[in-house]
């Protein structure tokens, strides 16, 4: 790698930036000022943005972490994988506050009944059967981005078993799409921007962030 700054900044004003720009897109879509709905105290404007801060600390994480261990090796160097992975699941399993705004933002959209429930059944399906494919063969911690610390993954090939043999990029593709699956269930339209800026932001992450790493870390033939 020739010149690492450049590669550590590679495409994040577009990453960033972008999460940053949906952010307030977002914001300005949802009208809190007819909504005086608490839940467990918390005010469902207090939730969405609570929500809406998640995807962007998780994302910029990864980054930082990630793109400084390709080029120095920071982490490694400095608290070690093992809580660099833990702090991810912390604030991956923060993302999930958003079914507080289910709650306190329920009915805003529509009110919900047996047809968007059962809606929501079918696009949890997808998301239950990748979570199964990720534990069962694609293992949590490839998903946390082992393969940007450990070098022997570079020889590991792409895994293409469960529903990754119908999608290669099967968490983006399904795995997200679950948040969509609790506003449909909730016929909350806070919950719907937050949905599709988790959805949209992923994406920017992959194209912007992962793979970039990828090519580095399995070289340009190996991605797609």
């Amino acid at each position: 790698m020739e010149n690492k700054l450049g590669f550590f900044f590679r495409n994040q004003i577009w990453h960033i930036g972008g999460l940053i720009i949906l952010f307030y897109l977002g914001y300005q879509l949802v009208d809190f000022k007819n909504n005086s709905n608490i839940f467990l105290g918390i005010s469902a404007k207090s939730w969405f943005l609570f929500s809406m801060m998640t995807p962007l600390l998780h994302q910029g994480y990864v980054w930082l972490c990630w793109r400084s261990e390709l080029c120095w090796k920071t982490i490694s160097r400095t608290i070690g994988f093992k809580a660099y992975a833990v702090i991810f699941i912390i604030i991956m399993i923060l993302r999930l506050s958003s079914i507080g705004l289910c709650f306190a933002d329920y009915g805003t959209w529509f009110t919900p009944g047996w047809i968007a429930w059962s809606v929501s059944v079918l696009i949890f399906i997808p998301f239950i059967y990748t979570i199964y494919s990720v534990k069962k063969y694609f293992g949590f911690m490839r998903a946390a981005g082992i393969d940007h610390f450990d070098p022997s993954y570079k020889d590991i090939p792409f895994e293409r078993r469960g529903i990754f043999k119908l999608n290669s990029n099967a968490m983006y593709t399904f795995a997200i799409t679950v948040f969509f699956g609790f506003a449909i269930s909730a016929g909350s339209k806070a919950m719907l921007v937050f949905a599709t800026y988790t959805y949209i932001g992923g994406w920017l992450h992959y194209f912007c962030t992962e793979r970039e790493d990828f090519k580095v870390i399995y070289g340009n033939n190996q991605v797609s």
